[in-house]
């Protein structure tokens, strides 16, 4: 809902407030179970149809995989499931559901006090309250339980504001002086049952059989800013801006809590003394700009945590000491940002071009260093290390077609970004972003210096260094390295986007694609797919016409083609397909497992169209508009294996993905929107 009115000539009030809501029953995610363990360790030949009736009528479940028959009697005694639920089961007795509420908005006072001059004081608010319930049924292969949380997040942000325009025949001026408080405040409270439940299907903290763990959280931040700006043009041809901004944050200590960054830019509109007729505008700009950010909330103080509970008498609830050991000497990172870009505007504004290069260096980043365990500590916080990002970005716009009835505009978008890492900390040149384990097998997200920012490090096979051919060991299978290798940089090469907007006969219909070429990604999904037998490569024929899962010695087994480590001849060799795909090629190797994170995507398609005021006669409607929209609708092109999206990988709250792991199907989503003026 968005209104103004003019409460005098001088004064003026705006408001917009918007409210969403939404309620859901999620799969849950992950290789080991979930939604998704169908693809990495179900068995094939089980009847879905059969499944999908998962509970007899005494209550229990049908499952498909159970424990082994008694040895003595040869019966079943034990009805849970040995590895994997019925998925049927996991879905309606196992449900995970979510309510969100949020509400964002603003309201605005203007006042003009002189001309030129004008006041403005505005509160903005961000809240949202979310509750999330999970259920675990009694009868699963895992322990009954049910668990419940509630978050809430308040974000409130108070501007005052003083604009000041004025020109001076071929000079103009727009300055502004201001500031803003924003305040944050987050709360959670989480509750789930220990030990099972002690009724079955009564979902209830106090049907936990043990001691409930309980947790609650609160996180309240606050940052105080006052900031100026000013631009000054001198015959809307050459143009001159300059910023500078001070913040004081609540989450670092008195003596590095307040930080200043400034910018400063400079542009010259050529075309104002260019007259050559097609075109329209061009102009170069240059600029400079410092920004800051400081840390989140705990990370300069010593916090306990609550730990465990003893049952004494008195019971005697004791606090957990952090692994990470936080840094009171904490300082803000900066980041320095040089841009130089090129504006054009051919044939009234009928095509354009925007080219911009940058080099932006990260400062003084905020690192968890690894310390040495015989501090009592895994690690600690440090501000250190150069990361520096360069790179190109173009921007074509077009108006192809510009009628009555019909009309064509076209915005593609291309980018390339390279990152390199500078330098880390003294004696320190790798840190270690993220891994993931399975199996006792780990692999990494590092950065090392003088390499770009993201290497994927793991397992890859040994290889003779003369020819590159797999080394193999006297079972004739591969070897592999440790898990140091560097498979090379996650991150893509080209990003990019393609958004064409029509208007035919009243109805406005636009189509987003996005696209990104390079970049790469680990999949233990299409991994453990292999291991477990479900790939179609695990019962494909081998070239001597058998199946490969055939005993080797009846003309089975996978052809390995390589070096042997001991001979140095090379061989050709059939193995045991169990062995290899489970033991080696399913665990240990990473590197078949690694894929282009190349894609071409349509990520939106609108459909709308405006119903004016001759529509509603007397009735208070200015304009009512209505539009479908359909987002994810369909993957145009990629690298990656079927039922893999590289433009939806997520790896929990990180920046970046580098690894997936019983990723869920996308989700296509179709709503309406409904815009009306009064």
């Amino acid at each position: 809902l968005s209104a103004g009115m003019d409460i005098t000539s001088k004064l003026n009030v705006t408001t917009n407030i918007n409210y969403a809501t939404n309620s859901a029953q999620r799969p849950t995610q992950g290789s080991e179970y979930g939604a998704r363990y169908m693809t990495q360790w179900f068995q094939r030949n089980v009847d879905m149809k059969r499944m999908k009736d998962y509970k007899y009528s005494d209550g229990t479940f049908l499952n498909w995989n159970l424990n082994r028959p008694s040895t003595v009697t040869g019966e079943i005694t034990n009805f849970k499931p040995l590895y994997w639920n019925n998925p049927y089961y996991e879905v309606y007795e196992n449900p995970i559901t979510d309510s969100r509420d949020r509400i964002f908005g603003d309201i605005g006072l203007t006042y003009q006090l002189l001309p030129g001059l004008s006041l403005s004081g505005f509160a903005r608010t961000d809240m949202f309250i979310q509750n999330i319930e999970e259920k675990s049924a009694v009868g699963g292969r895992r322990l009954s339980g049910y668990a419940v949380g509630k978050y809430q997040n308040k974000e409130m942000n108070y501007e005052f504001l003083a604009q000041y325009n004025k020109t001076w025949k071929d000079i103009t001026l727009n300055a502004n002086v201001g500031g803003n408080l924003y305040k944050r405040k987050y709360t959670e409270v989480t509750e789930a049952t220990a030990g099972g439940l002690s009724v079955p299907g009564w979902y209830n903290i106090g049907a936990s059989i043990d001691r409930p763990v309980v947790g609650s959280y609160l996180t309240r931040k606050e940052i105080r800013s006052i900031y100026a700006m000013a631009s000054v043009g001198y015959k809307n041809t050459y143009f001159l801006d300059a910023s500078i901004r001070n913040d004081h944050s609540s989450t670092l200590l008195e003596e590095n809590n307040s930080y200043s960054y400034p910018s400063v830019g400079g542009s010259f509109a050529f075309s104002e003394l260019v007259k050559w007729r097609p075109l329209s505008f061009g102009k170069i700009r240059l600029s400079y700009a410092k920004a800051g950010s400081d840390l989140s909330p705990y990370e300069t103080s010593f916090v306990y945590a609550p730990g465990t509970v003893y049952t004494s008498t008195p019971p005697v609830n004791t606090l957990a000491v952090p692994d990470n050991l936080n840094n009171p000497q904490s300082q803000p990172s900066f980041a320095n940002s040089y841009e130089a870009g090129l504006d054009l505007q051919f044939f009234k504004n009928r095509l354009g071009v925007d080219f911009t290069y940058y080099k932006q260096k990260n400062k003084k980043q905020v690192l968890n260093l690894v310390v040495s365990g015989a501090s009592g500590y895994a690690s600690t916080t440090i501000n250190a290390g150069l990361i520096e990002n360069k790179g190109i970005e173009l921007t074509l716009t077009g108006k192809p077609i510009l009628a009555k009835r019909f009309s064509w505009e076209a915005t593609f978008n291309i980018s390339r970004n390279k990152s390199m890492v500078v330098e880390l900390h003294p004696g320190i040149n790798v840190y270690t972003y993220s891994s993931t384990t399975y199996s006792s097998v780990t692999s990494f997200l590092n950065s090392y210096v003088g390499k770009p920012f993201g290497s994927l490090i793991g397992q890859a096979y040994l290889r003779d260094p003369a020819t590159g051919a797999k080394l193999l060991d006297a079972n004739n299978m591969p070897m592999y390295t440790d898990a140091t290798y560097d498979f090379g940089s996650v991150l893509p090469d080209y990003t990019g986007g393609f958004q064409n907007s029509f208007k035919i006969f009243g109805f406005d219909l636009s189509a987003m694609i996005d696209y990104q070429f390079g970049g790469q990604f680990f999949s233990r999904s299409q991994m453990l797919n292999v291991r477990t037998g479900q790939a179609p490569v695990t019962v494909e024929m081998n070239d001597k016409g058998f199946n490969v899962r055939d005993p080797v010695a009846t003309g089975g087994g996978v052809r390995i083609d390589g070096i042997s480590n001991a001979t140095k001849l090379p061989v050709t060799a059939y193995v045991n397909a169990q062995t290899y795909y489970n033991t080696i090629v399913g665990r240990r190797i990473y590197e078949d497992w690694l894929y282009d994170a190349s894609y071409i995507k349509l990520r939106e398609i609108r459909l709308g169209y405006v119903f004016g005021k001759s529509w509603f006669g007397k009735l208070p409607f200015n304009s009512i508009g209505v539009a479908f929209i359909a987002r994810n609708p369909a993957m145009i092109w990629k690298k990656a294996p079927k039922g893999l999206d590289p433009s939806e990988l997520s790896t929990g709250g990180q920046s970046i993905s580098w690894y997936e792991s019983g990723q869920a199907n996308t989700v296509r989503s179709y709503g309406i929107n409904l815009n009306i003026n009064f």
